[in-house]
């Protein structure tokens, strides 16, 4: 599960493609903390197991507790473990150069081989990460993952301590912005080995750390406590905050009182309605992620509903019914209404936005509920059914937030007054919910899933072996499409074919977007510093409370 990230349109202008690059300080003078604490109520993880999270939520809290050989920040690429890297005249090679002197908290150096086994856990087919297929483009990575080559075949190398190569599949000119945003992390063979891979990052004691900070404290379901790691390679001029607390608080009521009374110098999420009555504290930032629809194709809570849900008259009539834009005023204004897969702050190559210059036809943000009824009377008849009250029980799945019940309330009663349908909303913890959604165990799900930094990215997430499809949706024109994209370095025919493939997606009604998430935080007039990334993560590297 990926929730919204940040501004893509910054991200995508201003990363350009690097020979080496320096470190972001925040520029001016040296950030110094004058408190040594900083206190947020945050969502919570699911785990933090590198190799097995799924969620931007454990990636949040990830990016303080591990370095990457380049992440962003800001905005930016910046170098983090790799002080230079360079692609090869062909775009199929990326060379990974590490700094001088890292190490891990232990005290253990930190190689080169640390990330090629990092890699190599992210593919290993008896580990079943749910990350596999963000790498297929590394060369023979997806055999490797299938279980038909051996690892020696998989084109990443430690060529020396101090050296990663990754050899490609075809030619990529931004394999460095994917390495930023998915997070290859550096894990160390013999203390995985020795915790075991199912309980890594499960404890305090069974995390190996190498970014900025270190986790002292972890209570399930209830707070994290982070101490600054002085074994980081940049610890003297990053990372000011000597303790950050992360307090996971459910209700929003809660939240605020907290805030009001300096029990949390910040609030990751804020609820909708507290909008107007912390104005004068808010942060916002928009796109990155999108909130869809999962209509599952290919089974569900019955083999009635499998078969209605496969019906696509009525997979579109429930798209039509909805009317995105009033949804996203009922549940967070900061959300923008969507009915195609592709960030608008994503640029074009004319000097307007992708989806400006490289339209398609799709639902009207607005609903068509005449349209709607219509499939829905073809429907009907192609199931041999007389009337919407004959349709089986279904339901519609996700987790358990107060927000997440309003859009869902909000959809289940579109889709009843427009349509006469009834679908049951189900609410779980967030690890169950998850667990649902890959067991594809549900009619429908309402999950959030982040664009990246390029539109083939989240294209690619929801092909047939995608990272974002667990199997309930399969088109071979469209994993064509956007293959032929993805390999295309001819920027117009790589954007036409993007076009293409938006088309059959939007058209085939199986994964449904609703609307570009919006996020707005609360922080303290004292806290400065405070960056919620643009890929997710929390940038606190100039964190600064002036209490």
């Amino acid at each position: 599960m990926k929730k919204a990230l940040a501004l893509l349109l910054a991200l995508v202008m201003m990363i350009g493609l690097l020979a080496g690059c320096g470190t972001t300080t925040g520029g001016g003078e040296e950030p110094t903390a004058t408190s040594d604490t900083f206190t947020m109520a945050y969502n919570g993880v699911v785990t933090l197991n590198s190799v097995m999270t799924q969620a931007s939520n454990d990636h949040n809290v990830l990016y303080l507790l591990q370095t990457q050989l380049v992440r962003y920040y800001d905005g930016q690429v910046e170098c983090d473990a790799a002080e230079s890297y360079e692609m090869s005249d062909d775009a199929l090679t990326w060379t990974f150069h590490l700094r001088d002197g890292l190490v891990w908290s232990n005290g253990e150096a930190l190689t080169a081989d640390d990330f090629v086994y990092g890699t190599r856990c992210l593919l290993d087919p008896e580990l079943g990460s749910p990350q596999a297929s963000s790498w297929f483009m590394i060369k023979n990575a997806e055999k490797f993952a299938n279980g038909e080559v051996g690892w020696e075949e998989v084109g990443v190398k430690a060529l020396d301590e101090k050296t990663v190569e990754f050899t490609l599949e075809n030619p990529l000119n931004s394999f460095d912005q994917t390495v930023a945003c998915k997070h290859i992390y550096p894990l160390n063979q013999a203390f995985v080995e020795t915790v075991g891979v199912n309980n890594l990052g499960s404890s305090v004691d069974t995390i190996l750390y190498s970014g900025g900070y270190t986790m002292t404290e972890w209570v399930l379901e209830s707070s994290i406590t982070l101490e600054k790691n002085p074994a980081y390679w940049n610890a003297e001029n990053q990372f000011p905050v000597q303790t950050i607390k992360l307090l996971e608080v459910e209700d929003p009521n809660t939240e605020v009182a907290m805030f009001e009374n300096g029990e949390v110098d910040a609030i990751e999420e804020m609820a909708a309605q507290y909008y107007d009555y912390l104005s004068d504290y808010l942060y916002e930032v928009n796109g990155g992620g999108f909130m869809f629809l999962w209509m599952n194709t290919t089974g569900g809570t019955s083999d009635e509903s499998a078969k209605v849900m496969a019906n696509l008259n009525f997979r579109k009539a429930l798209s039509y019914a909805l009317d995105r834009e009033g949804i996203c005023q009922a549940v967070n204004s900061a959300n923008a209404a969507a009915t195609q897969p592709i960030d608008p702050n994503f640029p074009g190559l004319n000097g307007g936005s992708f989806v400006e210059e490289y339209p398609v036809e799709s639902t009207p943000t607005s609903g068509d509920v005449a349209k709607a009824q219509e499939y829905l009377a073809k429907a009907l008849e192609e199931l041999g059914y007389t009337d919407a009250s004959q349709l089986p029980a279904m339901n519609i799945v996700t987790w358990d937030t107060a927000e997440q019940k309003t859009l869902g309330e909000a959809i289940t009663d579109q889709w009843k007054q427009n349509l006469g349908v009834n679908v049951q909303l189900e609410q779980y913890v967030i690890g169950t919910a998850i667990g649902k959604f890959y067991e594809k165990s549900y009619d429908i799900f309402l999950i959030t899933w982040e664009t990246d930094v390029k539109p083939t990215d989240l294209l690619q997430a929801m092909t047939t072996t995608g990272e974002a499809n667990p199997g309930i949706w399969s088109d071979p024109e469209y994993d064509s499409l956007v293959a032929q994209a993805i390999a295309e370095l001819d920027k117009e025919k790589q954007a036409e074919l993007t076009q293409k493939a938006v088309q059959v997606f939007v058209d085939d009604t199986a994964i449904v977007p609703l609307f570009l998430e919006g996020s707005v935080h609360a922080k303290k007039e004292y806290v400065d510093g405070f960056v919620i990334g643009a890929s997710d993560g929390f940038q606190f590297q100039n964190l600064v409370v002036n209490k």
